[in-house]
């Protein structure tokens, strides 16, 4: 009867021995780990990185964390606010003065501002960094945005330095603005996104400055309260059921803080595939350690005999193998975390920097995502030890007597013993090994091949010709939604015609826009704002609430040249009729909720100008302008829009075709023209392909450094393979040489083996691999349709040649090893 012996001692002095005598095998192990880990850690910071850093550009170039937005409060009505269940903070923002610019510009408005405690603290400075976490106290003192200070020749500012600024401001009781100069001592700066974008930018100042110049800090005209609500998914509900508690007067405008986020399905995305890449990375992490641990097992098979010979029992066995797994993952997870955190400092603000990120970035290095990925890669550990672990422990003393790793079924064949038949024959001989292998190298190139198939398909020529219509635009930001005050007529006629002059110009089209109102009638439009309640998630206004108003009803009107309109025929069932339409006896809307044939009237604010129309047909919901309101968008030639305003329209755009040898020296005068202007935005196709091959970039770096890396895992196990097949196999060798097979023979026939581990997985991948990638490709396409499928040849060829160059040197390299001591020796030491 055999009495187990229970020493925890000893075993533990059996695994650091075991690990001692393994160290070859244990690096590839502690690299597989390190690898996941590091893979892990990498995935998870990038990918929180990208979601938080566009969160908080949307935020920055807003300029507040807030929601809404109430213009003209009472107090009554921030005190309502206050109270409401749905709300969670509301700030207090007074405008005292306007900033004077030293040279008279409208695109560098900007007001002199103070701010209540719950809009400094929870809505702006956290957004303005370090330079500005110190709210004006005295008089004077005020925190000023960068680009006023590089207006006033101030590029290195420092705290409490001394800065001019002129203000125009209604003194307290007085009727006239009053413009003055005055020192302030500066005690913050920040940068300024929200001028980035369009809007105005502010001037911090004491409250002390407020009372003097405005008389005081209440709410009222000329405040704005910001509201922040608990959640802050549903806004636009929230904010519903806050006007209904407040009787907004039409002075009082409450509005949503408008944010260029990704919505909830583009979030979800991103999570889903940081979660499949994940799983990715851990199960070519599990492989790798299955498959060294699976091989060590089965070379030390003896050795777990004799233990269970001297009282090891089944459950110590395996404890002794999942132990050594525990060990050197406690050495791989810290080195993949210690790489993960390089990572996150050094890749993530690289590959953030090359986006469409106009903000600084946003480093997720937030403790739980290291301490997720050291928990997955010990997770991948623990999975991938406990097959040998159970199977080191099934093993019976008498079975280990008698095992011999090169035992096999007897096989007669007429083929005789050609070194390739006998290299296929070792491919297949463990079964579970090689297969591990081929899922391993296969899992790895096929990422591979994947990543450079939808990076390379990534067409920048398609993509311009499929989204950018015109070689070069020129628009007119003064009609902008942020833009405060009226449109500007910046795109003149002698602007027009220098860019007619320009060499290699062949075509210039302008789009006209002026703001408009049509007289509410429900047989007309009913349908139509039935529809648009509906898409926009508001409450429908009765047709009695929008008939009394007759300017109520108010959109755009665009006036466009007639060629777009026959270039617009050719995708249309119904075609628009040209010569009505350029004449001007109808007109087209961007809904198809209006009936053709039905009689509208355009009119300017003011009640003036009036015109009928017809509607005449139907254009794309954002065609000719990005931008809308609450009525359709009502769309005339620019010959009839002429007439009807009696003078020339102002344009909004100005769409240039071009020769396409001549668009860097066109791009180039362009830029030239508008330079002087901020209020003008240039745009191209040569523009749009940079961004594009930007993407790529990012691309390559992101999926390329992982794909990589997975292929490097697979690459490793064949390694790991290899070379302890190499080890386990000594005796064997030996024995053929002892027998008369040479050295050479022998060399040849592990070339054979790696060969044909190369050979079975080049065609796993270039068959099977290669319908997968064209799946991926063929997802990828659904949402970037520009994507022309381009097959990875050159960057699939440097990846076949390391394989065949590992496949053939590893061998080698193994057999080099094994090979320098005497046949005699070698049989002594294998038994």
């Amino acid at each position: 009867m055999m009495f187990p012996n229970a020493n925890k001692a000893a075993i533990d002095k059996l695994m650091k021995r075991s690990l001692k005598a393994n160290r070859s095998r244990n690096r590839y192990v502690v690299l597989a780990i390190a690898l996941t880990a590091w893979l892990i850690t990498s995935v998870f910071s990038i990918g929180l990185s990208y979601v938080q850093s566009f969160e908080a550009q949307a935020q920055k170039m807003q300029g507040t964390t807030a929601d809404a937005r109430l213009a003209n409060p009472t107090a009554e009505q921030v005190t309502r606010l206050q109270g409401m269940a749905d709300v969670s903070e509301v700030g207090l923002e007074v405008q005292v003065a306007r900033w004077v610019p030293p040279v008279a510009d409208d695109g560098l408005a900007a007001s002199f501002a103070w701010y209540d405690d719950v809009e400094w603290r929870k809505m702006r400075a956290p957004l303005w960094g370090k330079s500005a976490n110190e709210y004006p106290d005295g008089r004077n003192e005020a925190i000023v945005p960068t680009w006023i200070l590089d207006e006033l020749g101030i590029e290195k500012p420092q705290a409490g330095m001394t800065v001019s600024l002129t203000y125009s401001a209604r003194p307290t009781g007085g009727e006239g603005l009053v413009e003055r100069t005055e020192s302030f001592v500066l005690s913050g700066w920040y940068t300024d996104y929200s001028h980035l974008a369009g809007r105005a930018g502010t001037i911090v100042v004491s409250k002390a400055f407020a009372d003097d110049i405005r008389g005081g800090t209440e709410p009222g005209a000329g405040t704005v309260a910001s509201v922040s609500f608990k959640s802050g998914k549903d806004v636009g509900a929230s904010m519903q059921r806050a006007e209904e508690q407040l009787g907004l007067s039409g002075k009082q405008p409450f509005d949503p803080v408008q944010r260029t986020v990704g919505d909830p399905a583009d979030r979800a995305r991103t999570y889903a595939g940081m979660g499949g890449m994940v799983a990715l990375v851990m199960f070519s992490g599990y492989l790798l350690v299955y498959n060294v641990l699976y091989v060590s097992v089965s070379t030390d098979t003896k050795q777990y005999g004799l233990l269970k010979t001297i009282g090891a029992t089944r459950r110590q066995i395996k404890r002794l193998v999942r132990g050594q797994a525990n060990r050197l993952a406690l050495v791989g997870v810290p080195l993949g975390l210690a790489a993960g955190a390089v990572t996150s400092f050094v890749a993530v603000p690289l590959a953030l920097r090359i986006t469409s990120l106009e903000t600084d970035a946003e480093i997720s290095f937030h403790p739980v995502i290291f301490v997720g990925a050291a928990l997955f890669a010990w997770l991948t550990t623990m999975a991938g030890s406990r097959k040998p672990a159970k199977i080191a422990g099934r093993i019976s003393p008498i079975e280990a007597s008698k095992y011999e790793q090169a035992s096999r079924k007897r096989k007669r064949g007429r083929g005789g013993a050609k070194l390739h038949r006998m290299a296929l024959r070792n491919l297949f001989r463990d079964k579970k090994r090689a297969a591990t292998v081929f899922l391993s190298l296969f899992l790895g190139m096929t990422t591979f091949l994947t990543a450079n198939t939808l990076v390379l398909s990534m067409d920048a020529d398609n993509f311009v010709d499929t989204y950018v219509g015109n070689d070069f635009e020129v628009e007119n930001e003064t009609f902008g939604f942020r833009y405060e005050g009226e449109p500007k007529p910046l795109l003149t006629n002698s602007l027009i015609e220098q860019i007619r002059q320009i060499d290699g110009v062949e075509d210039i089209r302008a789009t006209y826009v002026q703001r408009a109102y049509m007289p509410y009638s429900a047989d007309v439009f009913g349908k139509y704002m039935d529809a648009f309640a509906e898409q926009s998630g508001f409450e429908r206004p009765s047709d009695e609430e929008l008939s009394v108003n007759r300017e109520g009803f108010a959109g755009f009107a665009v006036g466009l040249d007639t060629r777009d309109i026959e270039k617009l025929n050719e995708e249309l069932e119904t075609p628009i009729d040209l010569e009505r339409f350029e004449k001007g006896e109808i007109a087209l809307l961007n809904t198809p909720n209006v009936e053709r044939g039905a009689s509208i009237m355009l009119g300017l604010p003011g009640g003036s100008a009036e015109w009928d129309f017809e509607v005449g047909g139907e254009v794309p919901h954002t065609y000719g302008i990005p931008f809308g309101s609450f009525a359709p968008n009502v769309y005339v030639s620019e010959q009839a829009m002429r007439q009807w305003l009696g003078q020339e329209p102002i344009a909004y755009r100005l769409a240039i075709q071009a020769d396409e040898n001549r668009h860097p020296q066109i791009q180039e005068r362009l830029e030239s023209l508008v330079a002087d202007s901020r209020e003008l935005k240039l745009s191209s196709k040569l523009d749009w392909a940079e961004q594009l091959e930007s993407a790529k970039v990012v691309f390559y770096i992101l999926g390329g450094a992982v794909t990589l890396i997975l292929a490097l895992i697979g690459i490793l196990n064949f390694v790991s393979t290899m070379l302890t097949s190499v080890v386990v196999r000594k005796k064997e060798f030996a024995v053929m040489e002892s027998i008369g097979m040479t050295r050479k023979q022998l060399r040849n026939l592990l070339l054979w083996e790696g060969t044909g581990y190369a050979a079975i997985s080049l065609l796993l991948v270039s068959t099977l691999g290669t319908l997968i990638s064209y799946g991926a490709y063929a997802l990828f396409s659904q949402e970037a349709d520009y994507a022309i499928y381009t097959f990875p040849a050159v960057p699939l060829a440097v990846a076949f040649a390391l394989i065949l160059a590992s496949c053939w040197i590893v061998p080698f390299v193994a057999f080099h090893r094994v090979g320098k001591k005497s046949i005699v020796e070698r049989l002594r030491e294998a038994g």
